[in-house]
């Protein structure tokens, strides 16, 4: 874990998360979503890779068919009104 802060504090460009907000915008979100078979292509062409990646590349196949789709249009949300969404209130559409 140590190694993984270290890492986080020394990223030369500038750490992860950091400045995500200021970079996407709905429209990005929106196009990267819609370009998700590529994604799923690209997954299948490393699984054929090395063996520590396979687990996590499954789990990125299974998260892209089951969970992202809710967290980007809570994103979207996010970075529409700056603020997290309401419990029962509707999301924005993909």
């Amino acid at each position: 874990m140590a190694g993984l802060v270290e890492i986080a504090c020394e990223e030369p460009m500038g750490g992860y998360a950091w400045d995500g907000d200021d970079r996407w915008t709905p429209y990005e979100v929106r196009g990267w979503w819609a370009r998700r078979e590529a994604i799923r292509a690209w997954i299948a062409s490393e699984l054929g890779g090395a063996q520590n990646a396979r687990e996590a590349l499954r789990r990125y196949a299974t998260y892209l068919d089951d969970g992202l789709e809710d967290y980007l249009r809570g994103y979207l949300f996010w970075l529409t009104e700056k603020r997290e969404p309401r419990r029962g209130k509707p999301l924005p559409a993909l």
